[in-house]
């Protein structure tokens, strides 16, 4: 009778840490979309030691877009690039990024690039 008690009291335990735990994970998706009309890499880069440290760069065609996870909400610093022109700098910034999800449109106006956060079309 106590073994069977005691395996279902570490049961219980488990499930409610498990439930409590679950809760606090806060994390969203960021999504770039390319409204210029030139092929462009945007990637995420930080600065460690006073060294430029880039992640993954995603190539993007005009008119599509992508998505990634962010584990942890917070200041975000992007970088685009246009990819037919030796990787030349179009913009660089930083970005907030929430524990939701997101999508920023990387637009061309007057002959400058910028990035600007935009709302998601609803879904039915």
């Amino acid at each position: 009778m106590f073994p069977t008690r005691t395996n279902l009291f570490a049961l219980a335990t488990a499930l409610a840490v498990l439930v409590a735990c679950a809760g606090s994970a806060s994390a969203g998706w960021v999504a770039f979309r390319n409204d210029t009309s030139k092929t462009i890499t945007v990637q995420e880069f930080t600065t460690v030691n006073g060294k430029k440290v880039t992640g993954k760069p995603t190539k993007l065609l005009p008119g599509e877009s992508f998505r990634e996870f962010q584990n942890n909400p917070g200041t975000k610093t992007y970088e685009v690039l246009d990819t037919n022109n030796n990787n030349q700098g179009l913009w660089a910034g930083q970005l907030s990024c929430k524990a939701d999800t997101q999508l920023f449109s990387v637009f061309a106006l007057n002959g400058r690039t910028g990035v600007l956060q935009v709302q998601e079309p609803k879904k039915n």
